[in-house]
């Protein structure tokens, strides 16, 4: 029966994405109706919101470089960008992203960096990345309360507050990891001693022990970063103009589309809550959630004649263009035999 069902969440997982894609190929004002009304698209606008999307991946790899290089100094930033698309390719094709952080970690493993360090450095890109973006949501929303609240239907509304406390929730849980060490301790207990009882883990002292160490490595790593606040302050800069390039891509689509009169803030505003509401959907790349959630927030600035258009770009650049990028760097060196 879980295998049946296995079966049935991915080749769901598989037909959504693409059904979407033959819909907004072929149905009216779709990319048919665009490519033969290309002559009319400011090009430049679009290039603009490709680099956007290209200068994402360049920052989001600077900071798991220096994140990584505070406690190793021979990493370099090119394997960061290796470990960074590897992490995008596997976040972008597994549901919920749950592929990302582990293809890293293995990713990081084959650059010789070790356990302690590279769960580390994750956790605490994860930590800066989430607790950033719900701050800039927040904000944004505050600030923008009336344009984009007054709009929305009662079931958008809930559905960004529960994304919104989502990423608070799970922000509270890793920073009761990142410094409650006893009761981080018991939970791990807790949790393997459960395995053992369902028979799922063998060698559970071990398993424990070597958890502790980990952690406990996990845990000076911390320490070392929230003592480094040069490092801490500039990772979220960095991460703020990271957000910021993501979120002004509907808005170079708008441009693209000749369109003028919108404000660039009020668009950056409605693709955070895009990205809060989409993120906990579980399918790759928040498929169906994401359409739906920018038709609803973007309908007011795209005619009806374009919406279509600008959601199959927009999925293009943030999307499917990035598994044709980041599928090359998913290979990795095979093992060598020792002689």
């Amino acid at each position: 029966m879980k295998k049946k069902s296995k079966i049935f969440f991915n080749i769901l997982a598989l037909l959504v994405p693409v059904g979407l894609i033959i819909y907004f190929i072929t149905s009216e004002n779709g990319l048919i109706d665009l490519i033969e009304s290309a002559s009319s698209f400011n090009w430049f606008w679009l290039i603009f919101g490709v680099l956007c999307q290209l200068l994402n991946v360049a920052i989001d790899a600077f900071i798991l470089y220096k994140f990584t290089n505070n406690y190793d100094k021979s990493y370099t930033y090119a394997k960061g960008l290796k470990c960074t698309a590897v992490g995008q390719f596997f976040s972008i094709i597994t549901p919920g992203a749950v592929g990302g952080q582990p293809m890293q970690l293995y990713c990081f493993s084959k650059q010789k960096v070790s356990a302690g360090v590279a769960s580390s450095v994750l956790i605490q890109k994860f930590l800066v990345y989430q607790s950033t973006i719900t701050l800039y949501s927040f904000v944004s929303a505050v600030l923008n309360f009336d344009i984009f609240f007054s709009g929305m239907g009662g079931i958008m509304i809930t559905l960004a507050i529960f994304g919104f406390v989502s990423h608070v929730a799970v922000i509270g849980i890793m920073y009761m990891f990142s410094f409650n060490r006893k009761l981080t301790f018991k939970l791990i207990n807790w949790i393997f001693n459960l395995l053992v009882k369902i028979k799922l883990i063998k060698n559970p002292e071990e398993k424990i022990q070597k958890t502790k160490e980990n952690l406990e490595h996990f845990h000076e790593c911390n320490k070392s970063l929230y003592k480094n606040k040069k490092l801490f302050i500039q990772t979220i800069l960095l991460t703020i103009i990271q957000l910021t390039l993501i979120f002004l891509i509907p808005y170079t689509i708008y441009r693209g589309f000749n369109f003028f009169g919108a404000n660039a803030f009020d668009m950056v505003t409605g693709q955070s809550f895009v990205v809060m509401v989409s993120s906990f959907m579980p399918l790759p790349g928040g498929s169906g959630a994401a359409e739906g959630c920018f038709y609803v927030f973007f309908d007011t600035f795209f005619t009806q004649s374009t919406i279509k258009s600008a959601i199959l770009i927009w999925r293009i650049i943030t999307y499917f263009l990035n598994i044709i990028i980041f599928a090359p760097f998913i290979r990795f060196p095979k093992e060598t035999k020792s002689k």
